[in-house]
């Protein structure tokens, strides 16, 4: 049996669901708390507040921008099983990736740390790791602020480099910054290995979530891969090649994938 039916059939054994099913299944009967008028939202004072464009949002189906219940439902369940698998353990940084391009992983990325401030106890910061094609810039409007390039190359100060998008709650993003094609050496370097271990324990109350390149025929995701604590690897159903699924799964080895997540898979209710 493959790794990936076996992790199908995993899924199916342990809640009844497979993958896809599970993200679209309602939330459990008891709610994560969320955030009310009793945890007041972070007021920013040294992170830069800039005001989001809220049709490029909806656009990019960010969940902001969307009323849609049962979209937010389906991130808050991925996100109350994610930390079910990883908050006990310490196991704070997230890696989010694909197998090819155009997957939906920078949407998967952006809603699910919305979803992880959302939540009573928790912050989120979110990383565009995508050096190459920075789409986390792009769907948030950040495109022309300095970012993770300038930390990288130029030793420009982490604080100044963070950024709170308007209106979103308790969300603090580090932008990729200029477009970078000599990525894969910079993400093997001590300096980055040293910032995410800084990221991971600046804040216990915050998860890391890092926006990483598709995973088959770019590098830097897998030499990143050894550097979080575990890793979300998103699949567009009817789209993604199973051969290019069990190549990435196969690339990451032994790392420890929390999460399989099926993006626009349909369904029925």
């Amino acid at each position: 049996m493959s790794k990936i039916a076996k992790a199908l059939e995993k899924a199916k054994r342990e809640h009844g669901h497979t993958p896809a099913e599970m993200l679209h299944a309602p939330l459990f009967p008891n709610k994560p708390a969320q955030k009310t008028a009793a945890h007041e939202a972070i007021v920013y004072t040294k992170t830069k507040v800039i005001p989001t464009v809220h049709h490029d949002l909806e656009r990019f189906r960010v969940l902001t921008a969307l009323d849609d219940p049962k979209l937010i439902d389906t991130y808050s369940l991925l996100r109350t099983k994610i930390m079910s698998k990883t908050k006990d353990q310490g196991k704070t940084t997230l890696m989010i990736t694909s197998a090819t391009p155009n997957e939906g992983k920078t949407t998967t990325a952006i809603n699910l740390s919305l979803s992880f401030a959302r939540h009573a106890q928790q912050t989120a910061l979110l990383v565009d790791m995508d050096l190459r094609s920075p789409d986390i810039s792009t769907y948030l409007g950040l495109e022309h602020h300095a970012g993770l390039t300038d930390y990288l190359v130029k030793d420009t100060p982490l604080d100044s480099l963070l950024i709170h998008p308007e209106g979103m709650q308790d969300i603090v993003v580090l932008p990729a910054g200029q477009s970078n094609q000599g990525s894969t050496d910079l993400l093997g370097t001590p300096k980055m290995q040293s910032l995410v271990r800084e990221l991971k324990t600046r804040y216990t109350d915050r998860y890391v979530i890092f926006d990483c390149p598709s995973l088959v025929d770019n590098p830097d995701a897998l030499i990143f891969s050894s550097y979080v604590d575990a890793i979300i690897l998103v699949v567009e159903a009817d789209r993604a090649p199973r051969e290019k699924i069990q190549k990435a799964i196969e690339m990451l080895g032994d790392k420890e994938i929390v999460g399989l997540v099926m993006n626009k898979a349909a369904y029925t209710h």
